[in-house]
């Protein structure tokens, strides 16, 4: 066993404080934005005279997390973990502090969002997992799980908080309050928590990274994960872009599409800790399979039903459900499939052409409703395209299980 793999039995002694300060991380940072996002979405088409279609786009621009995916990922394997998220955390809450001083146009808005997708990878699971994928074997599933969740809890109490702000500050009040949260709760946690050789180069003692190696993408696993990734996130990242107008287009209020927005977050708390738990325990394909198969009722649910506040609060629950798993899934079938040490640059790939998909649910959701004025086309959609993740998901090889020490 190599010298920086923990045994079972200790894995927490130190991995407590990874978890935890890996968790806040994702809890503070451009997660929160993403998920809440649908909340900003009818003040700024208002102030900006803009479409939701034409916002769409403008929000879709977040696409350029892409090309900051293989390079932020890779810079993780060669720094570390705790100096990318610090660089990346405070320049995204600076574009979001400039932009709430500044922003009067949607091409401000446009620059805005592109700046902070490509920035903001270092507070998303490309990195932020990196630390627990280089330090847990045994227990990685739950650990992923236990990150991963730390954004479901925020969001799940932040979306009727932020409404407030939004009602009394308007957008500019609700930018500035997302900075707030990510610099002085996010990285004082990460400093405080974190040790400093936490994941750097794959060792967790900083050893020397090896040269950028791309051979795994001649790896078919790699393509079903990514093209898996691609379906999964068309779907998902379709729905949350829109989740608030679209509860509240089915005769629901504000305040109770603010809820969805919560409910969808308990969602995601429940598939993040639940599929890390599944994923240590049984067969990682099927419990794939089936966390990515069962939540597409959600979407299905929105089609057949109008004006039921509970139908919509439980379909945005089950949506929520899959999006959490999904990054438990990718992690762990990366971490398991590839060499630690290549995890950032493999990861970061990964997630880099899953942005195509989440690009596309964006700017489709939002087109297609200008187009035919409902989103009923998007959600059957929603429910196909989970339905080819899933399936996609099944022939990806994995090594047999490390079992305790």
């Amino acid at each position: 066993m190599a010298r920086w793999l923990p045994a079972a039995t200790g894995e927490w002694r130190e991995g407590w404080r990874i978890v935890l300060g890996c968790a806040l991380a994702s809890a503070t940072g451009v997660a929160l934005l993403f998920f809440t996002f649908s909340l900003f979405l009818l003040p700024l088409a208002a102030e900006l005279n803009v479409t939701r279609g034409q916002l769409g786009i403008v929000q879709a621009l977040i696409i350029t997390a892409a090309l900051g995916s293989p390079v932020i990922g890779r810079m993780t394997d060669i720094y570390g973990f705790r100096p990318v998220y610090f660089a990346c955390t405070l320049i995204v809450a600076t574009i979001q502090v400039t932009t709430a001083l500044l922003g009067s146009t949607i091409w401000h808005m446009a620059i805005s969002i592109a700046l902070t997708g490509f920035f903001s990878v270092g507070s998303t699971a490309v990195a932020i997992t990196r630390p627990i994928s280089a330090h847990f074997r045994v227990h990685r599933g739950k650990a992923l799980g236990l990150v991963a969740v730390g954004a479901s809890v925020t969001t799940i109490f932040m979306p009727p908080i932020l409404q407030e702000v939004l009602d009394a500050y308007s957008w500019r009040g609700g930018f500035i309050a997302l900075a707030a949260i990510s610099v002085c709760i996010g990285i004082p946690s990460v400093a405080l928590l974190l040790p400093r050789n936490a994941g750097r180069a794959g060792s967790g003692v900083g050893a020397k990274s090896p040269p950028p190696d791309y051979g795994f993408m001649k790896v078919p696993d790699f393509w079903f994960m990514t093209l898996s990734n691609v379906a999964m996130s068309t779907a998902t990242a379709g729905a949350v872009s829109q989740m608030s107008p679209m509860i509240q287009e089915e005769g629901i209020s504000a305040a109770t599409a603010a809820l969805a927005l919560s409910v969808y977050a308990a969602g995601q708390f429940a598939g993040r800790l639940g599929g890390g738990w599944l994923l240590d325990r049984f067969e990682p394909r099927r419990v794939a399979f089936l966390l990515t198969l069962v939540p597409g009722m959600g979407f299905i649910v929105l089609l057949l039903t109008t004006g039921l506040a509970p139908a919509a609060l439980f379909a945005a629950a089950m949506i929520g459900l899959q999006q959490g798993a999904e990054l438990d899934i990718f992690a762990y079938f990366v971490s398991r499939r590839f060499e630690v040490a290549k995890y950032g640059t493999v990861y970061g790939a990964l997630v880099g052409i899953g942005w195509i998909g989440n690009a596309a649910g964006i700017i489709g959701v939002g087109l297609l409703h200008d187009a035919t004025g409902s989103y009923a086309i998007w959600q059957a959609f929603g429910a196909v395209a989970l339905l080819v993740g899933a399936l996609l998901i099944l022939p990806v090889r994995l090594p047999a299980r490390e079992e305790p020490a």
